[in-house]
């Protein structure tokens, strides 16, 4: 699939700075812009910024000449998908599924205003972290030239906010779901096996315990970062606890969880509880994704040095999902979903400071895993 959403051609800065000229002779722009907190930017009709007001300066620190003009949005908040060599922002495949990018295109071929949301994963160091921004273009014509006005507000924590509080309640339902299968289970169970059972049962309500302590954390984080508590634990009896709690969840119902220990029970660490839910989660994707009679593998091992958590299933990603996975709340299962591999990302890498990825073929399935880093 190659699917090119705004051709890459450019004017040239010669060309940007006479548009910029021009748009400042419109009398009041200027003071109607800066009266404004949000950030205002005029687009010609190749999406590259010729005007701006100072709020976009002021706040991210950019030079007008080095980092706006004749840019376009995405290269001015360095995102990842503009770095790429099929011409900038707005030409990879997935700029496709991009909100800023969309409602350009809208408003450009429909001449109407439109609102979206966009999310933007940019560059952030040796790290990436999402952007959340609420874009309105509204095209106008001036000295028979077309432009878009385009308003960018950003509400990224406003949406962090939000969308910590649903992936708590999305994780704690996944251990309720498991606790509530235990019980249920129970009374059919013969006497030489409830003892295991109970076990596990106070297992998963410690586990909600712990969620609920995770997210007292998370909301008290003003900055955004939470408290990690590592603690030195064996592979073997940390991947029966994993198999424990998710063969009991609903998404395992007639399906199979095999685990596989690789390192020899190797000793590591890191915080049990995050990485406790960054695997669930990959488990139960995989689990419904599958059929019933299929089965899943959670699998650790050594990779280059590293600590390497998978979870693999024989199914296959359609690549257009995959141009989308670990964006927040994106889902293939409808409103309020796909909180579990954005929170994979957010919590494996942020937080635990590993590696989340995946790969997905027709020929081998697809795998999740996460990376830990030695001494984690």
């Amino acid at each position: 699939m190659s699917i090119v959403n705004h051709p890459a051609e450019r004017d040239s800065l010669d060309k940007i700075l006479e548009s910029r000229s021009s748009i400042e002779n419109i009398q009041y722009v200027k003071d109607l812009l800066s009266a404004t907190s949000s950030i205002i930017c005029i687009l010609n009709d190749k999406n590259q910024v010729v005007f701006s007001n100072d709020i976009l300066f002021e706040k991210y620190g950019l030079d007008l000449e080095r980092d706006v003009l004749g840019f376009r949005p995405g290269e001015i908040f360095n995102c990842v998908n503009a770095d790429n060599d099929t011409g900038g922002c707005g030409t990879s495949d997935k700029c496709q599924f991009c909100g800023a990018n969309t409602a350009f295109l809208t408003s450009w071929k429909e001449k109407r205003q439109v609102i979206n949301e966009c999310r933007i994963v940019k560059h952030n160091g040796a790290h990436t972290t999402q952007l959340d921004l609420e874009i309105t273009a509204t095209p106008f014509s001036y000295a028979q030239v077309d432009y878009l006005i385009v308003s960018i507000v950003d509400i990224t924590e406003r949406k962090r906010k939000e969308l910590l509080e649903r992936i708590f309640f999305h994780d704690i339902i996944n251990i309720a779901s498991s606790l509530s299968g235990v019980l249920q289970l129970y009374p059919l169970l013969e006497d030489q096996e409830k003892a295991e059972y109970l076990e596990i049962a106070h297992s998963l309500s410690d586990q909600i315990i712990d969620e609920i302590k995770g997210q007292q954390q998370m909301l008290k984080a003003e900055s955004g970062e939470l408290d990690v508590n590592p603690a030195d634990l064996r592979v073997a009896p940390f991947l029966k606890k994993i198999c424990d709690q998710i063969r009991f969840n609903n998404a395992a119902f007639e399906r199979k969880v095999h685990t596989s220990d690789l390192t020899g029970n190797a000793r590591f660490r890191t915080d049990e509880m995050l990485l406790t839910r960054v695997l669930i989660n990959m488990a139960k994707n995989a689990l419904e994704a599958i059929d019933r009679g299929e089965e899943i593998t959670i699998t650790a091992k050594y990779d280059t040095g590293s600590l390497r958590f998978e979870v693999h299933n024989n199914s296959y990603i359609e690549e257009n999902v995959q141009l989308q996975l670990f964006q927040r709340s994106y889902s293939t299962k409808g409103k309020n979903r796909g909180l579990g591999t954005y929170s994979m990302k957010l919590i494996g890498e942020r937080y635990l400071k590993g590696k989340v990825g995946f790969t997905s073929t027709t020929e081998n399935g697809t795998t999740f895993y996460i990376e830990l880093p030695e001494n984690s």
